[in-house]
């Protein structure tokens, strides 16, 4: 395997003339990114000289604290000649990231220990994890791991095989998606023509609600059905638009972990809001986002009446209180269950259905971040 510590600024792995430039963003306190990692190596082993692999830090603060002294630690070693073998050792202990461990890992990898002191003393890289970090919200970056092959996102499965279809495709053509990369589709054309275009259905005029707003929200639905939380399908609800009827007819579960922080600070464009919901969505209770995208409650229960709606059958407590609210207020609710389908309630009915799988497989997002 090809290593070039430096290119351009960015750490590689892979031959500098690969035809495909695959770049991660990624956060060494995500188990995600820890998950994904051996994967992404052997896809440049496998690729036969046609990837190279570039990662760029996107920590996020607000739910992984130890992650940005982490990758200034690694830049630390990088400055060394040795970003990749920290990478590793950070990714392999990420239970284990305070300092004096980050001082441990440069021992073990013989680093020049004074130098590496003064680096992280002085944070002598932490312009350059926050150039990373930046870099990754001008691309639409929406969590950890964000992979992107030749500048497109990349929505498919994170796993070998459909990893190295995606390299083959984008290395043979220029036409077949965004920025010359096609978005992995698995399975005959034939059953993806099966299915609307749910951002169509969803985000249309007449449901009265920031159009922008909804789709963050369906997106951001469609992250956590996909991605669960420590290993396991998690359910949750959110109510979007007329927030402030929606919380008339609410009332908080627990004391609310958004309260007192300002709204430009919760709004749900930012990456750091996305993994802080993810985190809140453990909880019982309702999330509230206002039109213009603020998350301005989490944990409520929706007390709107619930009689008289009519439910496919199967459809539990969660359910009926995203109809009830969205038929009771001028709210849109869009409700994740454990079984990892998404739904969007309008007007006290469900009127799309998200398989996250298809909806990934097909591309959709990323959303604006302006």
């Amino acid at each position: 395997m090809t290593v070039a510590e430096t290119m351009n600024g960015d750490h590689t792995v892979g031959p500098a003339d690969a035809p495909v430039t695959l770049v991660e963003y990624g956060d060494y306190q995500c188990p995600y990114c820890a998950g994904v990692r051996p994967v992404l190596e052997e896809l440049v082993e496998r690729a036969a000289g046609k990837a190279r692999l570039v990662f760029r830090h996107y920590p996020l603060d607000s739910v992984h604290p130890l992650a940005r002294r982490a990758a200034e630690a690694a830049e630390a070693a990088g400055a060394q000649g040795r970003f990749w073998p920290m990478h590793g050792l950070l990714y392999e202990n990420q239970e284990d990231l305070a300092d004096e461990n980050l001082r441990s890992y440069a021992t073990r990898l013989e680093l020049d220990l004074a130098r590496f002191d003064e680096d992280l003393a002085g944070h002598r890289h932490a312009e350059r994890v926050q150039e990373n970090r930046l870099a990754g919200e001008r691309d639409g970056v929406r969590g950890t791991p964000g992979i992107f092959l030749n500048g497109a996102p990349y929505r498919g499965p994170l796993e070998l095989e459909a990893l190295l279809r995606a390299v083959e495709e984008a290395a043979g053509g220029a036409d077949g998606g965004p920025s010359g990369v096609p978005v992995r589709r698995v399975g005959p054309e034939s059953l993806f023509d099966r299915f609307d275009d749910p951002i169509g259905e969803i985000c249309s005029e007449e449901r009265g609600v920031n159009n922008r707003t909804l789709r963050r929200v369906v997106e951001l639905a469609v992250e956590i059905a996909r991605e669960g939380r420590e290993g396991r399908k998690i359910g949750t609800l959110f109510a979007v638009g007329d927030h402030e009827e929606v919380l008339r007819r609410s009332r908080p579960l627990i004391l609310d972990p958004l309260a007192g922080h300002p709204d430009d600070a919760k709004h749900v464009k930012d990456p750091d809001m996305r993994e802080t919901v993810k985190e809140l969505a453990q909880l019982d209770g309702a999330f509230v986002v206002a039109d213009e995208g603020a998350v301005v409650s989490a944990a409520r229960y929706l007390n709107a009446a619930s009689d008289n709606l009519e439910l496919p059958l199967g459809l539990g407590s969660r359910h009926m209180a995203a109809a009830s609210i969205s038929r009771n207020t001028n709210a849109v609710a869009v409700a994740v269950s454990e079984s990892s389908t998404v739904r969007v309630f309008d007007e006290g009915r469900v009127v799309a259905e998200v398989v996250p799988e298809v909806w990934m497989l097909r591309g959709y997002g990323p959303y604006p971040t302006v």
